[in-house]
């Protein structure tokens, strides 16, 4: 397996008491496509990665550098995992899914997971078209939570915590999980919104609504190819995760139960 790792600027928000002129836009340097500058003292310090969005980086742009092989490769009967993770309010979930508002939300704002929707999809139907009958396949996704240390089924709210499990042929698991089958980016994101409106929320000074759970999108794609009377079967999955803040606990005031899920989720 590859790991590669994607550094996104994110610009300044209503609420920071910053402003985007003066020494604030002085604070970091993204110098090319792969290196961030940190203005910090005594020593400016450099970071290398695979790729670095700076804030005008569009949406589109994002999915095309991050997403864009992964989806391809799981055509291709590879597993692949996209996850965000950075502090709550570091713009996870906007390049995840999107704006967290309804009425803000546009086709040029579409996050990562959409837009892999429509990419995947897009693949199939262009798959079968050129394959004629000789190939087919079946799409189905499930939605989980990870909060305090329990797995929970988002597809089904009224579930108690799942366990998971390993065997030979599934590999690792969640056992009980629900599995909907999708026929379109449509469906699949009908599934992801009953999903998500199920999601444990907690609210922290740091974030209006700061999520503290980690949420899991797992689609399972399975491909059938007819040759000479033979059957060739192929499987993959498509992981699509939005991590839980990873601030530490003296920033975000949180005590209590909270300070337990954060110690949990951390």
């Amino acid at each position: 397996s590859v790991a590669v790792f994607f550094v996104r600027v994110r610009p300044l928000t209503q609420g920071t008491g910053l402003t985007t002129d003066g020494a604030q836009s002085l604070c970091l340097n993204v110098s090319s496509p792969n290196t961030i500058r940190l203005l910090s003292k005594p020593e400016p310090r450099t970071f290398i990665y695979d790729h670095v969005a700076d804030m005008d980086t569009s949406q589109d742009s994002v999915f095309t550098s991050v997403a864009k092989n992964i989806v391809e490769s799981c055509m291709n009967g590879y597993n692949g995992t996209i996850f965000a993770y950075g502090q709550t309010g570091s713009g996870k979930t906007f390049t995840m899914l999107g704006p967290s508002e309804l009425d803000n939300f546009t086709d040029e704002l579409r996050g990562v997971i959409p837009r892999s929707f429509e990419y995947l999809f897009f693949l199939i139907d262009r798959e079968v078209e050129t394959s004629g009958k000789s190939k087919s396949f079946l799409c189905k996704c499930s939605f989980i939570e990870i909060y305090n240390e329990q797995i929970y089924d988002l597809l089904d709210s009224a579930s108690a915590s799942l366990f998971l499990r390993e065997n030979i042929k599934k590999g690792v698991f969640v056992e009980g999980a629900v599995e909907k089958f999708v026929n379109s980016a449509a469906e699949a994101y009908q599934v992801l919104s009953m999903g998500w409106r199920n999601r444990r929320v907690a609210s922290t000074s740091m974030n209006r609504e700061s999520s503290r759970s980690h949420a899991v999108f797992t689609m399972t794609l399975e491909s059938k190819e007819y040759r000479n009377e033979v059957v060739n079967i192929r499987r993959s999955q498509l992981n699509l995760v939005d991590l839980a803040g990873s601030e530490r606990q003296k920033d975000t005031h949180a005590e209590g139960s909270r300070l337990k899920v954060q110690l949990s989720v951390g």
